[in-house]
């Protein structure tokens, strides 16, 4: 197909902007549970990768990316509420990071088989893991946390009994989750016999909202306009607007796309011995250095100090995509998830998938005007200062998260400490598996 630019760029950016009516996606997971959302999202995949493979032209293919994106957004969403809802609090990001492991497979695997199969082909292939997806939700339980905030006290020890076994670490972990739910839905019970909009004002106002949405926002700017999604779409026509190559071009794009899973891949080995914060602080000042350099060297091949024809950049790209991948593409999306308090989840889910939605876009929608109204070097320096912006904020305002229960987390915003399963459960009702 014969694309133009605007053309090609809508079929980049449309994937981010359906997802925004995901926003009714955290409202649906607490009225009908987490279980039947995840089932209801893998078949909006499949009907988008079906749709996809039997394309014939551009407009199929947008269609196609319609389904896509409202899929994968959804499937974000309840994908890392359920992992954070569901395994312990010790094993909880390394979990969230291994889902954004066989994300950043599927998607090497599919730029990479794409360039040897019929791309219709490649539609048909990439349906059996949503397929695989689809059966397992089926014979798993609904979260713990769901069947607490609903009341069913006796069928959240059940699943929770099934997904840890017992023992006495269990048990303090059931007491927290079940005097946390009641704690919420008295929250929930007394906003209520107010007016609609006043529950919404009473709601953003609290610090245990406002902050974590925050948090939120500046996690996903960082992420998405220090150039991620960008170099990853976009990658052959930056290399061939640098290097007029190629062959270049070509093998970047492979290389870019092993790199990116072996970024991931490594990142979840080192969140097993380093802190999240660590990790992502690091992830983020190396990323924004490369970046640095890439904009300099862009800027001098311009004033042809360096030679135009130089696959120098080559090399910075596929480090940068290293570079983000072990430590902003593995906690970008699981730390915002663990951050926002359960009560919050619904209002707080929705700006989650605004934020993703917009900003995706935004950015694949803008940056090839970037490239060409304000150069190469003009790009990669703005995607630098947003990169040493997102590591300032962190470094100065995001807790560590690491190890910490979701009730822990909550109760941070409020009281400025976390709070240990002991101390919290002096006041709560000892309940028995």
């Amino acid at each position: 197909m014969i694309l133009d630019m605007d053309l090609r760029t809508w079929i980049g950016s449309t994937h981010g902007l359906v997802g925004i009516p995901c926003i009714l996606m955290p409202t649906f997971m607490q009225w009908r549970g987490r279980k039947l959302s995840f089932i209801l999202t893998c078949l909006l995949i499949i009907i988008g990768w079906a749709w996809t493979a039997a394309a014939s032209n551009a407009t199929h293919i947008i269609i196609g990316e319609c389904f896509h994106g409202l899929g994968a957004h959804s499937l974000v969403i309840v994908s890392n509420c359920v992992i954070s809802e569901t395994f312990p609090p010790n094993i909880r990001t390394v979990t969230m990071a291994a889902y954004i492991v066989s994300q950043s497979f599927g998607m090497s695997m599919v730029s990479i088989i794409g360039r040897f199969v019929y791309w219709k082909t490649v539609g048909w292939i990439m349906s059996v893991p949503i397929l695989v997806a689809l059966l397992i939700s089926c014979m798993s339980p609904e979260t713990p946390c769901w069947l607490a905030w609903k009341g069913y006290d006796d069928k959240c020890a059940k699943a929770l009994k099934w997904l840890r076994g017992t023992g006495d670490d269990v048990e303090r972990e059931l007491n927290a989750l079940l005097c946390a739910q009641k704690e919420n839905k008295a929250f929930t019970k007394s906003i209520r016999k107010r007016n609609n909009f006043k529950d919404l004002l009473s709601q953003i106002s609290r610090r245990d909202f406002y902050v974590p949405a925050l948090h939120t926002f500046v996690y996903f700017w960082t992420f998405y306009w220090s150039g991620t999604m960008v170099v990853i779409i976009y990658a052959m026509e930056i290399i061939r607007k640098s290097t007029s190559n190629e062959t270049a071009a070509f093998y970047c794009m492979i290389f870019v796309d092993i790199v990116l899973f072996i970024g991931c891949l490594s990142g979840t080995f080192l969140l097993n011995s380093f802190k999240n914060k660590s990790i992502l602080l690091t992830s983020q000042i190396s990323s924004a250095t490369i970046l640095l350099i890439s904009a300099a060297t862009t800027y001098l091949q311009t004033k042809e100090v360096i030679s135009k024809d130089s696959i120098f950049l080559v090399y910075l790209i596929v480090a940068f995509v290293l570079s983000y991948n072990f430590g902003m593409s593995t906690l970008t999306f699981s730390m915002p998830i663990e951050l926002m308090p359960l009560k919050h989840r619904g209002i707080g889910g929705a700006l989650y998938v605004i934020f993703i939605g917009t900003l995706h876009s935004a950015s694949l929608k803008i940056s090839p005007y970037m490239f060409q109204y304000i150069d190469l070097w003009g790009t990669f320096l703005i995607y630098a200062i947003n990169a040493m912006f997102g590591a300032y904020y962190v470094h100065t305002y995001v807790p560590e998260t690491k190890g910490r229960s979701l009730h822990e987390i909550e109760r941070y915003y409020n009281s400025g400490r976390f709070i240990t399963y002991e101390k919290d459960n002096e006041n709560c009702e000892d309940i028995s598996l």
